[in-house]
């Protein structure tokens, strides 16, 4: 759409963001394709969020986080094009004139529902089924705010609109193609070889899923088991298995491994297993919302029931004899991934509306 006009596209984060987290690149992705386009983009983020008590004064924490420079993320190449900044609160007084406001979190799409129209027309980017921190009241009530409403998976499509009688545009995720791409052959990889991201969140599964690849190292004790994640290693990760904390090269990484598996228990839409799919990994997942969008059982990855330590096992332990499964499920993911998923797409979806 480059015979278009420029937009002033200002975007919305619930928090400064100081360390890797999905919602988060997410936009920082968006943002960076849309300054490529020639759109005049700036990034907000917010310490205040509406319906969140806090203890602390907001000109300490506003003090606090200058001091830290943390405005731009020191985890993500954000195009220097991009201004960005952290404000006290998302509101008519912190925020100027634009032709869109971009929101993600549902607490920030109350905050833009209450803008002036002077701010842009508003949109807000629906990543997860945000009820885990409470108050699913008022996330359900934000699906019915009059915003221009987004998901970045089906069920979240179905659940938005079982709530509220309104289809929201659903835009995929997409991952880097550029970065995440198949460098390794999948049939000459060590068939055992796991890939797994480690995470102290509750949500993510990783403490079943640790006691499983365990189980199977007993089984197999050639089994070679790579971690990565942003915490420092601690002593719930087997002194077996490597261990990457924030790994310049994860490509890599996921290009030196047979298998991926998630046990996560919920997830919006998963960057990492498409990340490794798209690295040639043949993926076992949790049968999850934020899975299925590329996840078909059987086709592109193998689903096991959320939680159930047996059915992972069993799911693993399958791939792990079966070369001719593995190297079909993760030759299918592969194609799913790089010809479903676009950042191009994406992009294109997102402009539509915003023109």
């Amino acid at each position: 759409m480059g015979y278009m006009k420029s937009l002033r596209i200002h975007i919305i984060l619930p928090f400064p963001v100081t360390k890797p987290v999905g919602g988060a690149k997410i936009m920082y992705e968006y943002a960076n394709r849309l300054a490529a386009r020639g759109h005049q983009v700036h990034l907000f983020h917010s310490i205040k969020r509406p319906y969140k008590k806090s203890a602390t004064p907001v000109w300490i924490k506003q003090w606090l986080f200058a001091l830290r420079g943390v405005a731009r993320p020191g985890w993500f190449p954000l195009d220097e094009r991009i201004q960005s900044s952290i404000v006290p609160e998302i509101t008519d007084r912190y925020l100027p004139d634009a032709d869109v406001v971009l929101s993600t979190w549902w607490q920030m799409a109350f905050a833009i529902h209450a803008l002036s129209s002077a701010k842009g027309k508003k949109f807000n980017l629906i990543q997860d089924y945000e009820v885990w921190a409470g108050q699913a009241d008022k996330v359900h009530e934000s699906y019915s705010l009059p915003i221009q409403h987004l998901v970045i998976a089906r069920y979240l499509q179905a659940l938005v609109f079982e709530k509220t009688g309104v289809l929201p545009v659903h835009i995929p995720n997409a991952i880097d193609a550029s970065r995440f791409t198949l460098t390794n052959p999948i049939e000459t990889r060590n068939p055992l070889s796991i890939i797994m991201l480690y995470s102290q969140e509750p949500r993510k599964g990783s403490d079943y899923g640790l006691r499983v690849l365990e189980r199977l190292q007993k089984k197999y004790p050639a089994l070679q088991v790579v971690l990565f994640g942003v915490y420092p290693r601690n002593e719930a990760i087997p002194a077996s298995f490597d261990y990457h904390q924030r790994p310049q090269q994860l490509a890599a990484l996921y290009n030196q491994s047979a298998l991926f598996v998630s046990p996560s228990l919920g997830e919006g839409w998963a960057l990492p297993p498409a990340e490794a799919m798209a690295c040639g990994c043949a993926v076992v997942c949790t049968q999850i919302g934020g899975h299925l969008d590329y996840a078909e059982n059987e086709q592109t990855a193998l689903l096991f029931e959320p939680g159930n330590e047996d059915d992972m096992y069993q799911a693993v332990d399958r791939l792990l004899n079966d070369q001719p499964l593995r190297e079909r499920i993760a030759r299918q993911g592969n194609n799913c991934i790089t010809t479903s998923f676009s950042w191009n797409q994406s992009v294109d979806t997102l402009e539509g509306l915003f023109y």
